[in-house]
């Protein structure tokens, strides 16, 4: 009942206050121009980088240090800790970076963020913003006419630019205005209580903007126009810092495990950096005065150094937990455990990767490679061969002379749990493709395929499984002979595939390899054609056995070309992937 009646009751007293009040109208509206252009330059960046911002933060993550380093300069390029958030959330989900490397990029960040006070204080508020606004909204909109992806986000760029610097101009405007009206300052409260205070106020206002950044702009334009003292402008840039945590939280509730383990870190990392210039907020605002002059700062531009203070706090954070970067890691998975997934569920599609379709091809191909890994598994289990036992070729002999007691029914593990992961896959599949280009769908087919693939593989072994059972127990020795020569084939072609996955082989390695395996199965298929002829001739096995094994072995044959088909396109294209991702190249 409270939940439902919070927002009508904002919405009812904004109204109030924007009726009521000329001055509170213009400070809303700029702050709703702002917000606005903070969501165009995060889709115009999406757009226009052609998964270039991608590549730079899977690329350049390589330590902790370049991955601070890659997430201060993304996020000041971008002028969005949101935006590169949910790329690092979307690499967590298909593996591309690990939580370490994530966490760091984050903490980097979480500094590049601080740029937007750099911008709203020496640019913003010295000049008159406004008139470089409406030439960028007039190019941004010609630009959005564009059919092309990177004219359109080029176009979403400058219109957000230029919405940005005319919800700063409004603000200041509105609080320049507010001043000869209503004296805010002249309500601070000193002491510890007035700092403690400013914080929750900043923190309450940027979980309810959703956004740090029109926060900081907010209390910059604010203390330009004198509507706030420095110490309170401080207070609440901490708070800020405070609040921006829980945005994140909030973001992660709808993500997987990773990104609530990273937004755990994220609010680890505020809340001990804000905790800390809390403590030396007087040593850090006279470190401020002491230093600003190197920086050209004049004593009286409260503004400039309100963005050189938040700039220093946010870096002494993390100069301070740079060193626990992995200890915070390892506190995240303890204080967040990955839940057992079940067989039909996925695992890498996640929704935030649809959009970018790099990102979304990767996220398919792992999703197929999962849907093959349980695959494979039901499989060698209706074989009665456990995976942990299959390492090598010679395991296959074991597992066939000890078979496993596994009672497998795969028309209920494709019902109950593989057809569901496929189905995923396809509408997953299905709904990534809007963004891509010729090539990219290209491969998109390619997994389509694959995965297609991989339940017929499936099935065909579902439909030899009880002929195998029934064979392999016969007293007739020349048809039992041939079935376990059928199952030690599909073991050994299944342990191959995974081979090929698992060895450190280039492309032209593992597609001469697999044209081997090929050659050797055409070579099969006609040694086992004659023998079953053999066998028949030479009244060995019945007429009915023979037409059994007939069409088991051309099933096993059938199979073992798909498996091989399944390798060429998930681990020969592999590495081809990113390739496609960074020159389109066709596979």
């Amino acid at each position: 009942m409270i939940k439902k009646l919070t927002l009508p009751l904002i919405l009812v007293l904004l109204a109030y206050f924007i009726i009521s009040s000329e001055n509170v109208k213009i400070i809303a509206t700029g702050i709703a121009i702002f917000m606005i252009g903070m969501h165009f330059m995060e889709n115009g960046f999406k757009l226009f980088s052609g998964g270039a911002l991608e590549k730079v933060l899977e690329k350049f993550t390589a330590t902790n240090i370049k991955a601070v380093l890659t997430g201060f300069v993304t996020t000041s390029i971008v002028q969005s800790s949101s935006l590169i958030s949910v790329i690092v959330i979307s690499f967590l989900t298909v593996e591309l970076i690990t939580l370490t490397q994530g966490m760091a990029i984050v903490f980097g960040s979480n500094l590049g963020s601080t740029t937007t006070a750099w911008i709203v204080s020496s640019f913003g508020l010295k000049i008159k913003i406004s008139l470089y606004a409406m030439p960028l909204i007039i190019f941004g909109v010609i630009f959005r006419f564009s059919k092309n992806q990177k004219y359109i986000g080029l176009g979403n760029i400058l219109l957000g630019l230029g919405f940005i610097f005319l919800g700063i101009s409004y603000m200041k405007d509105g609080f320049e205005t507010l001043k000869d009206a209503i004296d805010l300052a002249s309500y601070s409260v000193g002491g510890l209580t007035g700092i403690l205070i400013y914080i929750i106020i900043g923190a309450i206002a940027t979980v309810v903007i959703q956004s740090s950044s029109a926060t900081m702009a907010i209390i910059i334009t604010a203390l330009s126009g004198t509507n706030i003292i420095y110490i309170d402008a401080i207070a609440l840039a901490i708070g800020a810092n405070i609040g921006t945590t829980v945005t994140a939280i909030i973001g992660s509730l709808t993500s997987n495990v990773n990104g609530k383990r990273l937004a755990f870190g994220h609010f680890v990392f505020n809340i001990i950096t804000a905790a800390v210039a809390i403590a030396l907020i007087y040593v850090l605002k006279d470190l401020v005065d002491l230093i600003a002059p190197y920086f050209g700062i004049d004593n009286e531009n409260y503004s400039m150094k309100l963005a050189l203070f938040h700039t220093i706090f946010n870096l002494l954070g993390i100069v301070i937990l740079f060193p626990f970067i992995a200890f915070i890691v390892t506190l995240s998975k303890k204080a967040i455990k990955e839940k057992t997934q079940k067989a039909s569920k996925p695992i890498y599609l996640d929704e935030s990767n649809i959009k970018i379709p790099y990102n979304a091809m990767v996220s398919v191909q792992k999703e197929v490679l999962h849907l093959y890994e349980n695959a494979q598994k039901a499989i060698l289990h209706a074989l009665s061969i456990h995976t942990s036992n299959l390492k090598e070729e010679e395991d296959i002999e074991k597992a066939i002379k000890n078979p496993a007691k596994i009672d497998t029914n795969l028309d209920e593990i494709y019902q109950n749990d593989l057809k569901s992961l496929y189905s995923e896959i396809i509408d997953y599949l299905l709904r990534s493709q809007s963004n891509m280009n010729e090539h990219q769908l290209f491969y998109i087919g390619q997994l389509r395929l694959s995965s297609n693939i991989i339940v017929k593989i499936l099935k065909d072994t579902r439909d030899i499984q009880r002929n195998i059972n029934i064979y392999l127990y016969s007293k007739n020795e020349y048809i039992k002979t041939e079935y376990i020569a059928l199952k030690k084939e599909l073991a050994l072609n299944i342990l191959r595939t995974n081979q090929l996955r698992n060895k450190d082989l280039d492309d032209v390695e593992t597609s001469t390899q697999i044209q081997v395996y090929k050659d050797n199965i055409e070579e099969l298929e006609i040694q086992f054609n004659k023998k079953i002829d053999e066998l028949i001739r030479n009244d060995k096995i019945t007429p009915k056995m023979g037409t059994s094994l007939m069409n088991d072995a051309g099933s096993v044959i059938n199979m073992s070309k798909n498996l091989f088909r399944i390798a060429n396109i998930l681990f020969v294209n592999d590495a081809k992937l990113r390739t496609l991702g960074e020159n389109n190249e066709n596979i």
